[in-house]
């Protein structure tokens, strides 16, 4: 039986408040994992059947830790609890729904590449500059209507007016190729609920109750995404911060937890605002900052872990002396505190700031990391290699078709693959299947067929390879990699044998991969595993979990926490950050202040025990010295919480506190030397 006991009495009400539409305000490390999974598992002490309650997240590793620890609170009938992310949810709908939306059963999950590739094709088809207009901007723009379920004007004109003509054609595209973006899985099915009575009216009884992890982060279409599933029951709880709406530039809107009872009629506000992760003093920081924003939902965080150290603040001379002063001030809280690398973080606003971070951290032979560097699944060997399974598994899939055909090198040229294409619109049949049948197309020799029909052959053997109910998945795909010879074609590029050797371990973790899914999945088809792929936007490059200081911009830290918080660039023109508004002119213009500083709140809020804001009075950039200013935040953070108020100038270690960071010195010289510490 579940004891709710050790939860403090706000948790206690979000968890037992069940009935009817819910927002919990989740406070920074106030525990909203914990009052998720303890209200799932209440729900279903209460006879709620698991199979009714969905519980919604953002990234997979969140729904999977969801999973772990409400299976731990009730055993294994938590297992059938829908827990998932939005784009899960919403790639289950279309696979059950694929008829409605227009779609084949085996339809692809394009990524963000082959969109943009698409996106490129499609300029090119209708005569745009990609000089005059940066297809990356196109491609985001049609992200930013379709997360917002609006059709872009026409009648501006300009960009817009070319984002209104390719958006209609891109629609097309993705269905011509079987596909989906990212985007459709949550319009897709929007539309369809909105649309069709009979599938709103069954969709909207399938779950009784919702949870949403992290509201604030939703975007307008999740929010009618919600609605429409809640139609029926309206028992909703949205767990979030408004103080943590970060997201804004990648389309969520803090509109959505802001005025979350005007969505949902008669909802009930819970605060949560016991904060189980840092000191007092960090703690009236962060509230004090925050206040400063007027739209929001009125909470202030306090602590049981005392007061804790002053809040530092340093301004150097340049970024040079702020970043050798940080890394030498690790160093020495390391010995002072002694304490572990991996309890040491620095923050920056952009990840240009990291180069000189990184250069006087590895002078110091410091450990380090930098959190949100090259995906696995974005290097190029693996999408080449990702790129031969999709088409194995949907021949209409043209984008990954294109990346395949030449690669390795067959002998199949642009000009051939050119012509397939026109032929291909001609006559409105698809890229494969003139593949298949190359006489089909004029004008290609006879050289050129046999290739192509070798290269379909190739394919249509791997493609019944893996229909069989036995395949084993991991052999069958490095049969490919052999067969494809990756390793000849890396090689010829390829001159250094260390990374050389990377790429190929990198196609064999592919395989393995793909072996271990199957095992523990043996229903499931290679197009299971490649939707896995295609939704887990987050699968970073694998990790030690190793003992080293992790760098990483602010937006990367939000979730994170760490002893030892270094918040750099504390200056104006970073944080608040200053973006280039004019090219022409060369005015600039500040971001959304309200934004920037609930993304210095983020900040503020990772650290357990000790923050420290850096800045500088001067910066190189472009060749000149420019002078900065100290940023508006530190004023707007109490005078009185930092050691040695808010000069820049850190305050001399005099008397005991001397003697003691002595005496510490003295025991790490010691250690390193194999003598006994001194007493």
């Amino acid at each position: 039986m579940v004891s709710f006991d050790h939860l403090n009495e706000q948790q206690r009400a979000a968890v037992f408040a069940t009935d009817g539409p819910v927002l919990v305000l989740a406070g920074a490390g106030s525990g909203k994992t914990r009052v998720i999974t303890y209200r799932i598992a209440y729900l279903i002490s209460q006879g709620v059947s698991p199979n009714d309650i969905l519980a919604l997240s953002f990234t997979n590793k969140a729904a999977k830790e969801m999973r772990e620890r409400v299976v731990e609170l009730i055993g294994s009938a938590a297992k059938t609890t829908h827990l998932s992310t939005f784009h899960a949810l919403g790639l289950r709908f279309l696979r059950e729904e694929y008829k409605s939306a227009g779609l084949s059963e085996k339809f692809t999950i394009l990524d963000e590449g082959d969109q943009l590739a698409a996106v490129v094709d499609l300029m090119r088809d209708i005569g745009y500059d990609t000089d005059e207009f940066d297809p990356k901007l196109i491609h985001g723009l049609l992200s930013h209507y379709k997360s917002r379920l609006e059709r872009p004007d026409a009648r501006r004109g300009g960009l817009e007016g070319a984002v209104a003509q390719i958006a209609p054609l891109y629609g097309r595209r993705l269905r011509a190729l079987n596909a989906v973006d990212f985007d459709d899985l949550i319009a897709l099915p929007v539309w369809l609920l909105e649309t069709d009575e009979e599938i709103g009216y069954r969709w909207s009884g399938r779950f009784k109750y919702m949870m949403v992890d992290e509201y604030q982060d939703t975007n307008l279409a999740q929010l009618r995404l919600l609605k429409a599933l809640a139609k029926r029951h309206q028992n909703v709880c949205a767990v979030g911060d408004d103080d943590q709406s970060i997201y804004g530039w990648r389309g969520a809107e803090a509109g959505n937890i802001l005025r979350f009872d005007a969505h949902f009629k008669g909802a009930q506000t819970i605060a949560l605002t016991q904060n189980y992760r840092s000191t007092n003093r960090i703690l009236r920081a962060a509230n004090k900052l925050i206040l400063n924003n007027s739209e929001r939902h009125e909470k202030s965080l306090w602590s049981e872990l005392g007061e804790g150290e002053s809040l530092r603040y340093m301004e150097a001379k340049d970024g040079d002396e702020e970043a050798k002063w940080i890394a030498t001030d690790i160093l020495s809280a390391k010995r002072h505190y002694q304490a572990d690398w991996n309890e040491f973080s620095i923050l920056y606003r952009t990840n240009a700031q990291a180069r000189v971070l990184e250069d006087a951290i590895r002078n110091q032979d410091i450990p380090y990391k930098i959190i949100g560097g090259t995906r696995f699944y974005d290097r190029k060997e693996v999408r080449d290699l990702v790129a031969y399974l999709r088409f194995i598994n949907n021949p209409w899939d043209e984008v990954a078709l294109r990346r395949i055909i030449n690669f390795p090198s067959r002998g199949i040229g642009d000009l051939t693959i050119q012509r397939i294409a026109d032929e291909s619109r001609k006559r409105d049949v698809p890229f494969f299947r003139l593949i298949e049948k190359p006489s089909d197309v004029p004008n290609l020799k006879n050289s050129t067929r046999e290739l192509l029909l070798g290269f379909h052959g190739l394919m249509k053997g791997f493609r019944d390879r893996f229909k069989q109910l036995d395949a084993d998945f991991g052999t069958i795909c490095r049969d490919l990699i052999e067969t494809i010879d990756f390793r000849n074609a890396f090689g010829r590029t390829e001159k250094n044998v260390r990374r050389l050797m990377i790429r190929l371990d990198n196609l064999d973790e592919v395989a393995s991969a793909l072996g271990s899914y199957r095992e523990q999945n043996p229903e499931s088809g290679l197009e299971d595993y490649l939707s896995m792929l295609s939704l887990d936007r987050n699968k970073d490059e694998e990790e030690e979990s190793d003992d080293v200081v992790s760098l990483m911009t602010l937006h990367s830290s939000k979730g994170l926490e760490f002893n030892h918080v270094y918040l750099v660039g504390f200056e104006e023109g970073f944080v608040p950050h200053i973006r280039q508004a004019d090219t022409s002119s060369g005015t600039t213009a500040p971001v959304d202040i309200t934004e920037e500083r609930r993304l210095i709140y983020v900040g503020l809020t990772r650290a357990r025990r000790r923050l420290t804001l850096t800045g500088s009075k001067t910066r190189l950039k472009y060749g000149r010295i420019l002078n900065r200013k100290p940023s508006r935040f530190l004023h707007e953070i109490p005078k009185e919480l930092f050691d040695g108020d808010r000069s820049g100038k850190m305050p001399e270690l005099t008397g005991a506190a001397l003697e003691k960071r002595a005496q510490n010195a003295f025991d790490e010289m010691f250690k390193i030397v194999g003598g006994d510490e001194i007493v």
